[in-house]
């Protein structure tokens, strides 16, 4: 048996994940000098090049360093899962939590449960991170997190489960002086005649123009932005209207304080929920599974239909 050790492969999971040996050393609170002569180690056992340096102190896995680190990153997370199912069977909960959620539905979930964790789970260790839907579902895919928020209309591929938080609906979000702000209810019909602005967050964007033309309809998308609240200060001042599926609370206003409308769109367009996102097959830790339902009262709390 080759002598390789769990160091090492966390060491080389870390420089992969990181882009860099000094990033990675970061991670792991250790100099750059250790992580290197532990790599320079293994890939002495294992006689094979694992990363290629390059400029500016970047390092490249070879293939073989990523197929290697594929493997140690599954056996770190094995390791971890017996380490942390000890600390499951005291009393109370405890250990490291990492969740991530998509931008657009970071503001709803993150800062709630952050403020759950501090306040009643002060043994656990929670970590947050916001990005792409493919970022987060392919950082849960390969272990990096425990839980991803994402809307189920976004989930690609049948490798992660998918844990029910809240349905949610199409609103459009309007110029608080728009005619169609005083309405309940608003139809795509009549947004049609007004310009769109758009949160660029593949693959959302593209299914929702394409079941819209689905209904005969052309949206006249004027503009585009990956920020929500560059969305909002656009719709605030008139430019035109935007599609949101997570509504903030009704007091909320643009950046620069001006005032926007939150209102249900009629026609349903497709089903759609918040979904909590885990690996398939893998044991789920008790800390896990009470932020999932931490999860689902957020959502109820945060829910427009409850205001």
């Amino acid at each position: 048996m080759k002598n390789v050790t769990l160091r090492q492969m966390e060491y080389l999971v870390s420089v992969v994940d990181h882009g860099s040996v000094g990033a990675g050393a970061a991670a792991c609170h250790v100099s750059q000098a250790t992580v290197s002569a532990s790599i320079a180690q293994l890939e002495k056992a294992l006689g094979a090049d694992l990363l290629v340096r390059g400029p500016a102190r970047r390092a490249h896995a070879t293939q073989a360093g990523l197929d290697f680190a594929a493997r140690a990153r599954e056996i770190l997370g094995a390791v971890t899962e017996a380490a942390d199912a000890v600390d499951d069977s005291r009393e109370g909960l405890r250990g490291p939590l990492s969740v991530g959620c998509t931008h657009t539905a970071g503001p709803r979930f993150l800062p709630s449960l952050a403020d759950l964790v501090t306040r009643s789970w002060p043994d656990v260790q929670l970590s947050l991170v916001e990005g792409a839907p493919r970022d987060i579902q392919r950082s849960v895919s390969e272990g990096r997190l425990d839980i991803g928020i994402v809307y189920s209309r976004q989930v690609r591929g049948t490798d992660l489960e998918q844990h029910h938080l809240i349905d949610v609906d199409l609103h459009a979000m309007l110029p608080a002086d728009s005619p169609l702000a005083r309405r309940d209810e608003v139809s795509l019909y009549d947004l049609v005649d007004m310009p769109a602005v758009m949160l660029d967050v593949p693959p959302t964007q593209e299914l929702l123009l394409e079941r819209i033309n689905a209904h005969g309809l052309d949206i006249d998308v004027r503009w585009r932005s990956s920020s929500a609240e560059t969305m909002r200060s656009l719709v605030a001042r008139g430019l035109g209207f935007g599609f949101v599926n997570a509504v903030p609370h009704p007091s909320l206003r643009s950046f620069e304080g001006m005032e926007v409308a939150y209102r249900r769109v009629e026609e349903r367009i497709f089903d759609n929920a918040a979904v909590a996102l885990t690996p398939v097959g893998r044991h789920r830790l008790r800390r896990v599974d009470a932020a999932i339902e931490a999860l689902r009262q957020i959502a109820a709390d945060s829910d427009p239909r409850a205001w």
